[in-house]
């Protein structure tokens, strides 16, 4: 295989594939694609999420095709259809959370109004948005040591015991035989 490119007139490479070369490593021809940084793909907000994260950011992506890129920003994921992609429905906030705080994501929330609903908007953050902002890439800013912390909160605040009712409470509850103390 030849090197990285067809040489430019300085006889140096001009970084173009042709060939055999241009057909491998090029993407599919008619298939949306979307490409991921290196530094993305290695950073700890993208290696430490979590099963439901990879999910919805899966899904994100492929709405995210799905408009050619060009709705970014304005990217939808009805829990419905999260639903049908394999995420249940208890884990969907969950996920969104995690993934606003990891800064992999913005979400902008939806409304409902009697029977008008309007649903929340999504935008990854490393890829530009469609009105031409560059990307955020506020996950450049999430280290280790912040995703284990948040995490650590995150299951405090879920596991706590519930209180207990008094002693003295128990005795009136029984005594008068309702269930208010």
């Amino acid at each position: 295989m030849g090197g990285f490119g067809k040489p430019d007139a300085t006889g140096r490479s001009s970084g173009k594939l042709t060939g055999r070369a241009a057909k491998l490593y090029s993407p599919p021809k008619g298939e949306p694609w979307v490409w991921l940084t290196r530094e993305l793909v290695a950073s700890a907000a993208w290696r430490m999420r979590s099963v439901n994260a990879v999910r919805l950011i899966d899904f994100l992506l492929v709405e995210h095709m799905n408009h050619s890129g060009t709705e970014n920003g304005n990217l939808m994921a009805p829990y419905d259809q999260l639903d049908k992609w394999g995420m249940s429905r208890n884990c969907i906030h969950p996920a969104i959370e995690e993934l606003v705080f990891m800064g992999l994501i913005r979400c902008k929330k939806g409304w409902r109004r009697g029977s008008y609903t309007s649903p929340s908007t999504y935008r990854l953050t490393f890829f530009a948005d469609k009105t031409g902002n560059i990307p955020r890439n506020e996950w450049k800013g999430r280290t280790e040591e912040h995703i284990k912390a948040w995490r650590e909160g995150r299951t405090a605040t879920a596991h706590k015991p519930r209180a207990k009712k008094s002693v003295h409470a128990l005795r009136i509850v029984e005594a008068t035989g309702s269930g208010h103390a």
